[in-house]
Formats: structure tokens, C-alpha cells, sequence
């Protein structure tokens, strides 16, 4: 019968004690204001796209700060993409610039030591540019035996290269996750549905392509993102013993 009633006490006391060292180990923070956790990465999917499908170089760099739950994030990217159609049919066009974004998310997941996140969020996107469209398909009437001026063969200079002129912005919504890869290595990957591109100068023709948006002939467009980045923690891990709760005085 003792043996049972020290074994009833033993069972209530661990009930009490687990419980708050789990909770212990899942706290991380001193101060909840101050954010817990700084990303720094760059995303591989542009860079490898590009180098597939060879149309030039583009590279994007995230950067998240965890404000647990809130999560602010910013990217940077620039490229340059050329489509090259002389060829087949006599054009080329040519798009380099740079874009960033700049929003804000919402964590999903309980903070943990490993920092994972899954998240919803709400993005601000501009991208500045210049392109340049060529053709040689621009003919001129003339008789078979007389040679076409040069200057009829070309593009009208507005169609040749227009720099600095392209300034675009839009809105993304966008969802995705991070999780802990090693001790301070996170891969992440991020769904984008980019919705409201407007042009704000006025252009005699549109590029092929807009830098951090895709085509230009749509108003909408999905995108993603695959993310290497490095974990930096902004707060000192808070770790409580089991012994150090279970000695603490309830009065």
C-alpha cells in the first residue's frame, strides 16, 4: 500500500515538473519585442534558371528578421535577360535592371530552437530597367534592283534602347516556409501570385520581359522562390533546467 502511494505522488509530481520543462525549452526569448532571429540568404532557383535556359545572369538576395510571430521581409535582386530570335525570325531584346521587395508575414509555427516558420504574407514590389528591342524585319517599298537605305532597316530609336525609362511596381501574396538544414543553415522556398502591375512612364513599346516580375504582356503572373540561407540568431536561447522549476517556490 505505501509502495502505491509513493508511486501516485511520484506520477503527480512528474505531471506538474514535464510539462513546464517543455515549455521551458520552447521559450526562447527574453524580450518579446526585440526580434529573435535574422535570415540572410540568396534564392538558387534564379540563378540556375537562368543558367539553364541561358538567358543571362540574375541573382536575388532575401533578407527576413523574425519578430515572432510577425516576420519582416526584404529582397533584392538584378539581372539581365536576353532573348535572342535573329536566328529564326530577326529580333532580339534585352532587359537589364534590378527590383526589390519589402512586406510583411505571419508565422504559423511555435517558436522553436530551429527558428522553422511557415508563413502568409503581403509583398510591395518596383523594378527599374532598360531594354532594348532589335529587328531586321523592317522593310522598306523599293525595286528589287535598288538597295535598302540603312537607316529604313532599322528600329526606331524609341524601340532600339530605352534607358532608365521602365519603372514598374506591383503587389505579391505569397506563402512558403523555412526549415533548419544544420547548426546555422535554413532552406526555404516561397510561392508568389504578383497581381496590380502598373507602368508609371510612358513607353512607345513594352519589354519582353520585367526583372523580378516575368513576362511583361500579363497583368498577373506566379512566381517562386528556393532559398540557402544563414541563421542568425538576434536573442540568447532561454534553456531552464527541469531542477531549477521543480526547486522554485510556489509562494
Amino acid at each position: 500500500m505505501l509502495r502505491y502511494i509513493i508511486k501516485s505522488i511520484g506520477y503527480m509530481v512528474l505531471s506538474v515538473v514535464l510539462p513546464q520543462c517543455v515549455m521551458a525549452n520552447v521559450q526562447l526569448s527574453n524580450h518579446r519585442i526585440w526580434p529573435t532571429t535574422w535570415y540572410l540568404g540568396i534564392d538558387v532557383a534564379k540563378t540556375c534558371v537562368g543558367w539553364y535556359k541561358k538567358t543571362g545572369p540574375a541573382y536575388e538576395i532575401h533578407s527576413s528578421i523574425d519578430f515572432h510571430p510577425i516576420l519582416l521581409d526584404v529582397d533584392y535582386g538584378l539581372g539581365q535577360i536576353q532573348r535572342d530570335g535573329r536566328p529564326r525570325n530577326g529580333s532580339f531584346a534585352s532587359v537589364c535592371g534590378q527590383y526589390f521587395r519589402v512586406g510583411l508575414g505571419y508565422n504559423f509555427l511555435t517558436p522553436t530552437a530551429h527558428h522553422n516558420q511557415f508563413f502568409i504574407g503581403l509583398r510591395y514590389a518596383r523594378s527599374f530597367f532598360d531594354f532594348q528591342l532589335k529587328s531586321n524585319k523592317f522593310q522598306c517599298n523599293h525595286p528589287p534592283n535598288k538597295a535598302c537605305p540603312p537607316q529604313v532597316c532599322m528600329a526606331p530609336v524609341a524601340l532600339r534602347h530605352s534607358k532608365g525609362a521602365p519603372i514598374v511596381h506591383w503587389w505579391e501574396v505569397v506563402a512558403g516556409g523555412k526549415v533548419c538544414l544544420m547548426r546555422a543553415l535554413s532552406i526555404g522556398c516561397t510561392m508568389r501570385y504578383k497581381f496590380n502591375k502598373k507602368i508609371e512612364n510612358k513607353l512607345f513599346a513594352l519589354p519582353f520581359d520585367i526583372p523580378g516580375f516575368g513576362l511583361a504582356a500579363f497583368d498577373h503572373a506566379f512566381g517562386y522562390s528556393l532559398y540557402v540561407l544563414l541563421r542568425i540568431p538576434l536573442q540568447q536561447n532561454k534553456h531552464t533546467s527541469c531542477g531549477n522549476i521543480a526547486q522554485k517556490s510556489v509562494t
